[in-house]
Parts: structure tokens; C-alpha cells; sequence
């Protein structure tokens, strides 16, 4: 698959006439399957319907966290949701901002509600080569097992700072110290509304992050999420994410940026380039 269409796969979202409004203290917080509301109102949880709106009656956070809790339990019993993660997330507009309560990650893409992930890219320059370390991901993930991956990828849970979370998943997933994240360059972020599931919607919002690092310094898994890291030259890098599935599809977007930023993707060896370059 081109790069140009995983990019394009990861903006689907055409079929809004499906979806109605999630609103929340009067303020749409989400999009929620039309397949998913009937499921709701047919168990009579704690919303109501209005204009193509799927309203909380709650405004406590405690509550709502309740109704989430008993909407997450309903999907799982109807088997939309194959087993909760674990891990919650929060609902809020901007990262940082009010949150409006928490729910389990598996939840966030059945209610349409915006995850944010921080991902970083770890490389080695040596005069115009740059190689990057790319961890293939556990035979074990639940998700998209044997892809390859971004150094360090990872949601960002509930109460985390951006911060904070890149501390936590560069030590889990690569053994980094703070004092070595540190470094690392904060350098945008990358959204896309992604129809991956029948009844889902991933809007995604990705803090992504360069780091260089002396050779000297390998990376090494801590939580099993990870089989090996393997240390690619960046034309190995490009193409794969050109020509192959090998990466997981937001991975090879964070790598385009990467790429293009360096100008190792460019109009001479990307017929799609320019097209490309939009998405990001």
C-alpha cells in the first residue's frame, strides 16, 4: 500500500449522517455510531436524544464516570468491545485542559471522543545518514502484533501530563532516562479521524518528538511490549512505509513527518509529495 493511501486511510471519516453529536455539559465532546446510541437507548442509560444528539443527563464528574463505566459494560456484553484495557483516558477539548470525565481507552473510539498519544522518533546522524531505531512490536499486543513501530509510542492516560507521559512510556518501552527524553525536540503534533471499525471513530491527536542519540545508547524494552529493536538506515525506513504494511499506518505518518522534515522524502523520490505533505 502507498504511503499517500495510508495517509488517506487515516482521514476516511466521509459518513457523518451516521453519527450523532456527543454533548456533554452542553458542549460536544464526541461522535458517536447510530449503531452504538440505539444500544444505549434501548438499555436506557443516563442520556437523552435530541436534534441528532447523544446528550449525558449527568453533570457530576463521579456520575459520569458511572454512566462510562456502565456504557463501556454494554458494549462489551454486546461484543463490540472485546475486553477493557484497563488504562482510562481522559475526554477533554485540549490536552491540559477541563477534563469532563474519564473513561476506559477501549471506549474512546466507540464514543468518537479525541485520544492523544505522544510519539517519538529516536535516530543516529552521522554526517548525512541518519539511521533509526524501529522496535517490532510483541506477538502478544492486542493490537496490530508483529508491525513495526515508533521508538517510543503510547497513549496518554488519564491525569498525565504530556510529560509525564513521554517519562513513563521512554522507560517502559526503551529504557530511556529523563535526563535523555529531555533532549528530545518537541516538534508538533499530527491529527487524523480515522473510520478503522463499523461502529468506531479514532480522532486521534499525536505529540510527536526527535531525538538524537549517541551510538552508544540502545534502546531496550522494559514491558514486554517490544521483541527486538533493530537499528534501520532511513532509506530502509522510507521504504517500507512507501511500499510495504510492516508499520503500524499513524507510525508511517509520524515517520513521513520525520522524513520529509530532513528532506529524505522529497518531490524527487515521492511521486505523491505534494499530496503528502497536506496531511501533515
Amino acid at each position: 500500500m502507498s504511503l499517500l493511501k495510508k495517509l488517506k486511510e487515516l482521514n476516511n471519516f466521509s459518513d457523518k449522517k451516521n453519527f450523532f453529536n456527543l454533548v456533554c455539559c452542553n458542549t460536544n465532546v464526541g461522535l458517536v455510531h447510530r449503531k452504538i446510541v440505539s444500544l444505549i437507548v434501548k438499555n436506557k442509560l443516563p442520556y437523552n436524544i435530541k436534534n441528532n444528539n447523544l446528550i449525558f443527563k449527568e453533570k457530576k464528574k463521579k456520575l459520569l464516570n458511572l454512566t462510562l463505566k456502565n456504557t463501556c459494560d454494554l458494549l462489551l456484553t454486546n461484543k463490540i468491545i472485546k475486553e477493557e484495557t484497563g488504562e482510562n483516558f481522559p475526554c477533554v477539548l485540549s490536552l491540559g485542559k477541563k477534563e469532563y470525565f474519564i473513561l476506559d481507552r477501549s471506549l474512546v473510539e466507540y464514543l468518537g471522543i479525541r485520544g492523544y498519544g505522544v510519539h517519538l522518533v529516536a535516530y543516529i546522524k552521522n554526517k548525512d545518514n541518519i539511521k533509526i531505531w524501529v522496535p517490532l512490536r510483541s506477538k502478544t499486543k492486542r493490537v496490530e502484533p508483529n508491525k513495526l513501530d515508533n521508538t517510543v509510542a503510547g497513549g496518554i492516560s488519564a491525569g498525565e501530563t504530556l510529560l509525564q507521559a513521554l517519562f513513563r512510556e521512554g522507560y517502559e518501552e526503551a529504557s530511556f532516562k529523563e535526563k535523555t527524553l529531555l533532549r528530545a525536540k518537541q516538534v508538533g503534533t499530527i491529527s487524523y479521524t480515522w473510520r478503522n471499525k463499523p461502529y468506531s471513530l479514532r480522532r486521534d491527536t499525536l505529540f510527536i518528538f526527535d531525538l538524537e542519540l549517541s551510538k552508544d545508547t540502545i534502546p531496550k524494552n522494559n514491558d514486554g511490549e517490544v521483541s527486538k529493536f533493530k537499528l534501520y538506515d532511513h532509506k530502509k525506513v522510507r521504504d517500507k512505509i512507501q511500499k510495504t504494511n510492516d508499520f503500524k499506518k499513524n507510525c508511517a505518518l509520524v515517520l513521513a513527518s520525520f522524513l520529509i522534515r530532513r528532506g529524505l522524502i522529497n518531490i524527487d523520490n515521492e511521486k505523491n509529495y505534494e499530496e503528502i505533505s497536506r496531511f501533515l
